[in-house]
């Protein structure tokens, strides 16, 4: 139980970096092609062109939706874990999260919001970490019921 400042502190302090991240331009889509176009120019990869930079730089940007949120929702499911229904709690808390960073984002220059980042990627980002988080702790459960 004493352990459960932390984690909320945790969840509060990774909220802030996430407010901070939307805030940047160098998270912009464009920003994030032109890094991984160089990165690839260096390690001399030419093999990529336009279309294929379109794609991975589609795949970063989505999979950091996912791992965001999702690791938000695991901060949110330990600050939350003495309560009845924390994986539904902390996925909701997420999911409010995400809609208010994305509406945050909206007024940021040369940043879109999408409402469709919040319901297909950080959203299944954090139910997927509850998911897992939840196999994880009954698998224990079960292993330390056997005699």
């Amino acid at each position: 139980m004493k352990n459960r400042k932390w984690w909320i502190l945790a969840s509060i302090l990774w909220m802030a970096v996430i407010f901070i991240f939307t805030q940047m331009p160098a998270s912009t889509g464009s920003s994030t092609s032109n890094t991984l176009e160089n990165l690839l120019v260096t390690l001399h990869i030419n093999a990529v062109g336009p279309s294929g930079i379109d794609v991975l730089n589609l795949i970063i940007r989505k999979s950091a939706h996912v791992m965001t949120f999702g690791f938000l929702s695991f901060l949110l499911f330990k600050s939350l874990e003495v309560y009845r229904f924390s994986y539904v709690l902390a996925w909701i808390l997420t999911v409010i999260y995400a809609m208010s960073d994305e509406y945050h984002q909206s007024f940021m220059p040369g940043r879109t919001s999408s409402i469709k980042d919040v319901f297909l990627f950080d959203s299944i980002g954090a139910f997927l970490v509850q998911l897992i988080t939840f196999l994880i702790i009954r698998k224990k459960k079960l292993k330390n019921m056997k005699p």
